[in-house]
């Protein structure tokens, strides 16, 4: 006769439930916290945010790939900054350049007087700023920028006949007499 052998069931162990609504809740917080600093451009505070989700609640996958995501935006965004202010003379011209292409013109501005703070006496940064005024509606600092281009390179006065961006101020005496001196 067989003796009967008893199956011996192994138990799962007990999974901790707790409130995962709770840890959710508290987790999304931080991401909406992280979101709403990114929009305002407070990228380090975004980042404190966004790290807190990995550090905190790294069961919580979707919002931790999405934190992870948005966090190396902020790393990113905080280099681009870091990397801006440390730029040479000329690539804050071309950048002004590309901005004044875009017409945006503040960004422009900030970048062409920026260049000629390092390097004042560069004549294509005075005739771009010249012209990027122009397009703003700042007549007295176009013409500022367009005579200190001239003075340096005369070659500026003819690229200036003809150029679309200074149409606003085409008709201004100010750049008639700049433009063609002789006959002022």
């Amino acid at each position: 006769m067989k003796k009967a052998t008893k199956k011996v069931v192994k138990s799962q162990p007990a999974r901790r439930t707790g409130n995962t609504w709770n840890i959710q809740e508290k987790a999304i917080r931080e991401m909406e916290r992280g979101l709403q600093n990114l929009h305002k451009q407070n990228y380090a505070e975004a980042l404190v945010h966004f790290q807190a989700i990995r550090d905190g609640y790294p069961q919580e996958m979707e919002l931790l790939d999405r934190a992870q995501m948005y966090a190396r935006v902020c790393r990113n965004m905080m280099e681009e900054k870091k990397s801006t202010a440390q730029r040479k003379p000329e690539e804050m011209f071309y950048l002004g350049v590309m901005k004044a292409n875009e017409a945006r013109y503040e960004e422009a501005v900030d970048l062409l007087d920026r260049a000629l703070q390092l390097y004042p006496r560069d004549d294509k940064t005075h005739y771009v700023m010249a012209s990027t005024r122009a397009l703003k509606g700042d007549r007295e600092l176009a013409l500022t920028h367009l005579k200190e281009a001239i003075e340096l390179n005369g070659a500026n006065r003819i690229y200036a006949q003809n150029d679309p961006d200074f149409e606003p101020i085409r008709g201004d005496d100010g750049f008639q007499n700049l433009i063609y001196p002789d006959e002022a």
